[in-house]
């Protein structure tokens, strides 16, 4: 019986002695919050459309600088005189007129020297009409029949850097009307997909000053005299809402740099009372690294505050407790503390929130939980208390004397 008298004496020490925790858990309420907070970003994510990634193809080769033709000029110079045979033989018959061949490049301004005529631009033109514009200058008081034929040998090229999560990355020269990140992507091997979350394009651009502030693309023969700028356009693999890209902006230029950058590792915690044998981790692959009490967020998934707490090893009711406290730092830097009761969640999405990256999970060790906790633990040894004298007697009767 004094056993009994010092058990419930000591009882009031104990549940005072648990107490040191706050027994209020703060915070704003989950239900409280807007839906924004309950919206699945990664359930609805888009995954980028890669047609967007393509420049549009032309119905025919447009000649720009770089590009190589062969051009074909007939009649430009007299036929070759052939000596008599000395045999008497017959003299073969008449060969066609002297053509006048010969490979050039398109220069920067878009231009080719003809031979009688001088420089000619056929930049910005298809094939059949800079062969028209040709026949029309040899027309001018030069070739009486003048016949014109132009043929594009080879195409000019980009050249650009792949790296990053790519199978082949390397650097690769892109035929005109080929030359964007999708296509560029494929020569590399593609993308790959487990690992990737963003595709970057780097790429300097010569600026020039101008009265309003904003910097506009200098000519070509004033480009040393202004800095580069350097610039980046970022493209998402999934999105929300999804992400759209001009053919301006897929379109590159000799120099750009094409990066597809690995996702990082997006990790939440979560502290309190749990089962260390009992959690969950979305590693990849990555069993060996020591997160302690962090766990890796899924990335084509969203996880919940209830899942999260399950993935951390959350027991029952009765050892664990039932409310968490979520911090999460905003996007302005200021902290965010939302109450959350895993009870009132299982039944009422308003009551639960979805898990971001950085977010700090604490179970609370509420009034409510030491209560069960107590009566749990301790009203066994009550109950069976004023018989543990009488058998400790009948069992081993020499120790009590």
């Amino acid at each position: 019986m004094a056993s009994v008298v010092r058990l419930a004496a000591g009882l009031p020490l104990l549940f005072l002695a648990g107490c040191y925790a706050p027994l209020c858990s703060p915070g704003i309420p989950a239900s409280s919050l807007p839906d924004s907070f309950r919206v699945p970003v990664k359930a609805c994510s888009a995954e980028v459309n890669y047609a967007m990634l393509t420049r549009p193809v032309a119905p025919a080769h447009i000649l720009g600088p770089d590009d190589l033709v062969r051009v074909e000029i007939g009649d430009l110079s007299p036929r070759v005189r052939r000596l008599p045979r000395l045999d008497g033989a017959a003299e073969p018959p008449a060969e066609r007129p002297y053509s006048s061949v010969f490979e050039t490049y398109v220069d920067e301004r878009g231009t080719i020297l003809l031979p009688l005529v001088g420089a000619i631009r056929i930049a910005d033109m298809t094939l059949p009409k800079a062969q028209a514009k040709m026949t029309e200058a040899y027309a001018e008081g030069i070739l009486d029949d003048p016949r014109v034929s132009i043929t594009l040998i080879q195409s000019r090229t980009t050249r650009v850097m792949v790296m990053g999560n790519v199978l082949r990355p390397d650097v690769y020269e892109l035929p005109r009307f080929e030359s964007d990140v999708a296509h560029a992507l494929t020569l590399a091997g593609g993308v790959l997909p487990e690992r990737a979350d963003e595709i970057q394009v780097h790429r300097r651009d010569r600026a020039r000053p101008t009265p309003s502030g904003f910097p506009t693309l200098a000519a070509p023969d004033q480009q040393d005299c202004f800095p580069e700028a350097v610039s980046v356009l970022r493209i998402p693999l999934r999105s929300f809402p999804p992400v759209m890209i001009t053919p301006e902006q897929a379109t590159l230029n000799d120099g750009d740099v094409v990066v597809v950058r690995e996702a990082p590792d997006e990790i939440f915690f979560v502290v309190g009372k749990l089962s260390p044998n009992n959690f969950v981790r979305f590693t990849l692959g990555r069993d060996d690294r020591d997160l302690g009490n962090g766990f890796i967020l899924p990335k084509d998934r969203d996880v919940d505050v209830v899942t999260a707490v399950a993935m951390a090893g959350y027991i029952d009711p009765i050892d664990s407790p039932t409310t968490v406290t979520v911090h999460r730092t905003m996007p302005d830097g200021n902290p965010m503390l939302i109450h959350v009761d895993l009870i009132a969640a299982r039944g009422n999405r308003k009551e639960n929130i979805l898990v971001q990256a950085r977010d700090i999970i604490y179970l609370n060790p509420d009034g409510a939980w030491y209560f069960r906790r107590t009566l749990d633990r301790i009203l066994p040894e009550l109950l069976t208390a004023p018989y543990a004298e009488t058998m400790e007697r009948l069992i081993n009767p020499g120790r009590l004397n």
